[in-house]
Parts: structure tokens; C-alpha cells; sequence
């Protein structure tokens, strides 16, 4: 709990989305330790006397939050001290974040003792403006929008606040704060007429700016992985890779701790008059002990680009990827999860994403899209995966005490696919809002699979619920808890809908036109299904969809389940790998066609992708 008098405030009547708004509150020292307490919505920037001390909100659900404990005495002085947080209000809904209310709860402590509190009586509060409020202009949906800021001296008119409705679920931050690396310049290239700067390297964290203007203008700067037809690709579809910056006459700085940006490559956009003193990014990464390498040669540089990737998609959670999205997918985190017990020395972050999943559990049983978020378009194939991290956290760590915590939500995942076995012993495809994907592959992907007059059964969604009732009902055992099945009776359904005697191999789905896939195959031989012919398959012979980055893992395991396949799987990604590291590579793509996939969105560093630091430890250590 913070403080059980502190309470939610915001300025009167400043409640529209996309609002900077900065509170005051005074304080007095007496030379112990201070330590502030604080949560907002959406997200904070906190200094005591003008200096910073702290910023970055663990977004929380809307029935429980997550507050910050700042050690801000260094920063204190003898007798009265002013406190001041700017929150900047989104209010959307986010593949980060949940749409609510404008908020921030806060307390000052001095040795553990109240000496402030924010509430209506000693609380001020006004619109900031050093910020552009009101825009509603978008990074990309999974983010949200971007911000702006206003140079130059901006008086706030303090003013009154007013209590406001959201939850005193307050909890401690679950994880660490981020920790600031040195500041990356950006290297000015002599490539076009435009400014581009190069950051030298993928590199995750807070843009900085020094300007000097010979007039009021507009400075827009775009971020990007790559550049293409020598200019940063800002504009992609409906995503806006931009941040702006309403400049006045003369010299002015800006830091901008609203947005976390992912890039090797920053393009300013702004009159000839503009010139740039200073542009880069302050670095900040999830604090955390990386292990001793053991490999060489080409094997260590794959190695090494694929943790650095890891800690690129670290932050408050695990992300998908740093630059599109930010999110918190169960099967990228499971990926991230599997790599992080060999790259770094301890598993709390594991811990704690798990925890914090399992708080994303929609009213049918099943998980949302990412968290916190509400009403996404769940994957159900996702929602399998989550029984099997959490076997593979206690396998990994031997902590068992998280059971009590996350058994529930898994109960109610594999119950909620029990009940849909149907008569021809199969699991059906789930129509929308559910969304059937398994991989970025030919008849994978879940895109326009569902109609209303069809039922459609889908290869991997039942191989998917055996291979997670395998792993549940060892978590059964240990926790002391009941969950059966009749496996043989869907494993025979499942080779009556989708094997193909004629080829040997296994199909995709019972609807439409037969597609035939590497990952397909894969999952059957990992429940116990295929012969010979279905491991030619797996190895992505016989013209089969080839898996994608994301699901090699399932790939690999099959192939090593049933035979010597060491030196293939060493091999395989050593060819997919290598291939990055020729183009320049700092960090692993979201697939193989790196930024040209997805119209020209495709991601240059993805979490999933890190499988190879899995592989390597269980192959060659």
C-alpha cells in the first residue's frame, strides 16, 4: 500500500485524452531518507528542485496498479523542497496500456514517515505546457500515441485538483526500475540532402535533441531500423515513426521520456534555418547479469547479436519488439523466457511476467492479446503456450511457490478448450473475437479463416492442446490438482482429419485447399504422430511451408525427439542466422525477409527470435 491517505488527483476539469498535465506539491527535510511513492496514468515524469529523478510507469490492469519507489535524498535540500511530475494522460486503448481516467497517487516519506501526500487540499495541478496536448496522434495501435513537446520557458498556472475514481490497488513495482546507459549520439551521414544520423547500432531508449532556431518552427524527427531509398521510413501504412518538437527562436534542448524509441536511425525533418547542436538516444536496459559465454567463431557471433536482441526487448516486461509494438505476447515471452535461463544469472523477470500474464485472463476462460489490454482479438494457440511456461519456469528454476498464484488461469484455459471437444473428438476453430494464428506462414496465419457456415479444424490448435494437457498435468501433480483427457481418442481424430497417406505428411487444416507445413508436422511428431516420411517434413523437405523464426523451437524439438539430429539443427540455424549477420545485423529480424515482411513493417529486432541461445546451450555446453 502507498499511503491509505494519499489520494488519486487531477487538474479540474482536464480530463480529455492526451493531456500533459504537472502537479506541485511542497515538502519539508529534516535530513533523513526520502522516498517517494508514485503511480500514474498512463505514464510520469518526476524531478525534485528541477532535477530529474525518476519516470517510466509499470502500466497496471484496472483493478490493480503498480506504484514506483524513488531514493530521491541526494537530491533534497535543508527546510522546504518541491516536488513536481509531469503525467501525461493517454487515454486509449493500447497493446500497452488500458484506456481509463487521467490520474497520479503519490506520497513523500522521510524514513518511512508521511510528509506529504497527494490530495485536493495540498496538491496543485495544471496543464503542462512544454508538452502538445490533444493531438491523438498515432505511433501505431499497439503503441498508442506519440508525444510532443514545446521549447522555450512554459509557465504552469497551478490550480486546484480533484480526487478521482480509480483503484487504491496499489502493489510495488514487480520488477526492477530500467538503468541509464551513456548517451549515443547520432553520426551525421553524408548520403542524401536530407539529415540522417546514424545511432551505429539497433539501440532502445530516450531521443535527446539541441536545437538552434532561427525562428519559431516545427522540428519533426522520425526513428526507424533501416533506411530505404536513402531517408528513415517513417510513414508505414497508418504508423507514424515520429516525434515533433514546436520550436522557438535560439537555442534550446529537449529530452523526451514519454516515448521509448527502437532504432539505428534518426531523420530530421525541419527549415534550413534549424541547426542541429546535439541528436541521439539515451540507452536504458533492464538491469540483469549476463553469464559467461562459451562458444567461437560464427557460433558466438550468433550467439551474442541473439542476447543482445534479449536485452533490446526487456524493459517493464518482455516486448515482441522494441520499435512496432512494445508488447507482451505469451508466445514471444515464452521464447524470450526459455533463452533468459541460459543468458542471464537470475529469473525474476521470468517470475514476474508470468504472474503478471496471468492477471490478463478474459471472462471465458482464455487470455487477452497481450497485458495489460482488454478486449483484444485472443489467440487461443497463445493461450496454450501459458501452461507450458510456467512447467518450464519450474523446471528451469525448481520455485514451485508461483502455483498458488497462476494455477487458476491455467485451469481455466485448459478447461475452457476441454469443454470445446466436440463429437468428432476435435477442438473447432474459435470464430471472432478470437483470432486463429499460429505463425507468419502460408495457412497459418489465421487470416480469413473463419465463416459462419463452416467448421474448420485446425492441425496445430489440437496438436497444441495435447502437447499443453502433457505439460499441465505435471503442474497438476505437483500443485494437487485434477485435469484428464482421453488423449488417444483425439490423437486417432487428429490422424483421421489430417494425415495424408498418399504423401506421408500431415495438412493444415480439414477446410480449403490442403497446405502442408514444416510446423504442422512438427507438432504432431511432438504429441506422439508420423513416421519417417513426417520427419522428412519436419527437417522442411518434400516442398513443405517452411516454420518461421517465431516457431523453430517446436521445429527443433521434434527433430530431436526423434533422432540425431544435433548437427542439423546446429547447422540450420547457422545458415538462417548467418544471413543477418551479413547484412549488418546488430540485432535478430522478426523473420527471414527482415523490414521488407509485412509491407515494409517487418521488425530488424524481435524477441522470438533469439532461439539459438536455447539451442546452444542444450547442444554444445
Amino acid at each position: 500500500m502507498l499511503d491509505k491517505n494519499a489520494r488519486w488527483v487531477w487538474p479540474c476539469g482536464a480530463n480529455s485524452p492526451d493531456t500533459y498535465s504537472s502537479f506541485r506539491q511542497k515538502f519539508t527535510y529534516n535530513g533523513g531518507k526520502i522516498v517517494i511513492k508514485i503511480c500514474s496514468v498512463t505514464n510520469y515524469l518526476a524531478f525534485v528542485n528541477g532535477k530529474r529523478v525518476g519516470y517510466g510507469q509499470f502500466a497496471g490492469y484496472e483493478n490493480e496498479k503498480y506504484y514506483d519507489e524513488l531514493d530521491v535524498t541526494e537530491f533534497c535540500q535543508s527546510g522546504e523542497n518541491t516536488f513536481t511530475v509531469t503525467v501525461w494522460y493517454e487515454g486509449v486503448n493500447s497493446a500497452t496500456h488500458i484506456a481509463e481516467r487521467g490520474g497520479v497517487i503519490f506520497g513523500v516519506f522521510e524514513d518511512g514517515k508521511p510528509v506529504a501526500l497527494s490530495c485536493p487540499e495540498s496538491t496543485k495541478g495544471g496543464i503542462d505546457g512544454g508538452y502538445i496536448s490533444g493531438r491523438q496522434k498515432y505511433i501505431t495501435y499497439q503503441l498508442g500515441y506519440t508525444s510532443g513537446m514545446v521549447g522555450g520557458e512554459n509557465e504552469i498556472c497551478y490550480g486546484d485538483v480533484e480526487e478521482v475514481d480509480l483503484t487504491y490497488n496499489l502493489r510495488p513495482r514487480p520488477v526492477k526500475k530500467l538503468v541509464e546507459e551513456e548517451p549515443i549520439f547520432g553520426k551525421e551521414l553524408p548520403i542524401s540532402d536530407k539529415r540522417i544520423y546514424d545511432l551505429g547500432k539497433e539501440t532502445v531508449g530516450y531521443l535527446f535533441l539541441q536545437v538552434d532556431c532561427d525562428e519559431d518552427c516545427l522540428v519533426e524527427v522520425a526513428y526507424g531500423e533501416h533506411l530505404q531509398d536513402g531517408y528513415v521510413r517513417r510513414i508505414i501504412e497508418m504508423r507514424d515513426f515520429s516525434l515533433d518538437f514546436k520550436c522557438r527562436k535560439g537555442s534550446q534542448t529537449f529530452e523526451q521520456f514519454f516515448v521509448r524509441v527502437a532504432c539505428r536511425y534518426l531523420e530530421v525533418v525541419a527549415p534550413r534555418g534549424v541547426k542541429i547542436k546535439n541528436i541521439g538516444v539515451l540507452p536504458v536496459v533492464y538491469p540483469q547479469t549476463q553469464k559467461q559465454g562459451f562458444l567461437k567463431g560464427l557460433d558466438k557471433e550468433i550467439y551474442d547479436v541473439c542476447v543482445r536482441t534479449l536485452t533490446l526487448c526487456m524493459h517493464e516486461h518482455y516486448e515482441d519488439c522494441p520499435w512496432r509494438e512494445q508488447a507482451l505476447y505469451v508466445l514471444d515471452a515464452r521464447n524470450q523466457m526459455l533463452c533468459g535461463y541460459y543468458a542471464f544469472e537470475d529469473a525474476h523477470f521470468q517470475r514476474a511476467n508470468i504472474e503478471f500474464i496471468a492477471k490478463g485472463r478474459r471472462n471465458d476462460g482464455l487470455l487477452e492479446l497481450t497485458y495489460p489490454a482488454i478486449n483484444t482479438p485472443a489467440i487461443p494457440f497463445f493461450s496454450l503456450n501459458y501452461p507450458v511456461m510456467i512447467l518450464e519456469y519450474i523446471e528451469h528454476t525448481g520455485d514451485k511457490s508461483l502455483l498458488d498464484l497462476v494455477m487458476p488461469t491455467a485451469m481455466g484455459i485448459m478447461e475452457f478448450f476441454k469443454s470445446k471437444i466436440d463429437d468428432n473428438g476435435l477442438i473447432a476453430n474459435l470464430f471472432t473475437p478470437y483470432w486463429n494464428f499460429y505463425e507468419w506462414t502460408e495457412g497459418s496465419d489465421g487470416l480469413n479463416q473463419n465463416t459462419e457456415n463452416t467448421v474448420r479444424y485446425d492441425l496445430i490448435l489440437n496438436c497444441a492442446f495435447l502437447y499443453a494437457s502433457e505439460r499441465f498435468k505435471k503442474l497438476c501433480k505437483i500443485f494437487g490438482a485434477d485435469f484428464s483427457v482421453d488423449e488417444r481418442s483425439i490423437k486417432t481424430a487428429i490422424a483421421k482429419t489430417f494425415y495424408d497417406h498418399n504423401k506421408g505428411m500431415f495438412f493444415l487444416s480439414s477446410a480449403g485447399e490442403k497446405i502442408y507445413s514444416q510446423l504442422g508436422n512438427a507438432f504432431a511428431v511432438l504429441v506422439g504422430l508420423g513416421g519417417e516420411r513426417v520427419e522428412t517434413a519436419v527437417k522442411g523437405d518434400g516442398g513443405v511451408v517452411p516454420a518461421s523464426l517465431s516457431m523453430l523451437g517446436f521445429v527443433y524439438d521434434a527433430l530431436l525427439k526423434i533422432g540425431d539430429n544435433k548437427e542439423f539443427v546446429l547447422n540450420d540455424i547457422r545458415n538462417k542466422y548467418k544471413m543477418m549477420l551479413d547484412s549488418g545485423a546488430t540485432s535478430v529480424w522478426e523473420t527471414v525477409l527482415g523490414e521488407a515482411d509485412f509491407n515494409s513493417a517487418g521488425s530488424l529486432c524481435h524477441g522470438w527470435s533469439a532461439m539459438p541461445v536455447y539451442y546452444y546451450n542444450k547442444l554444445l555446453r
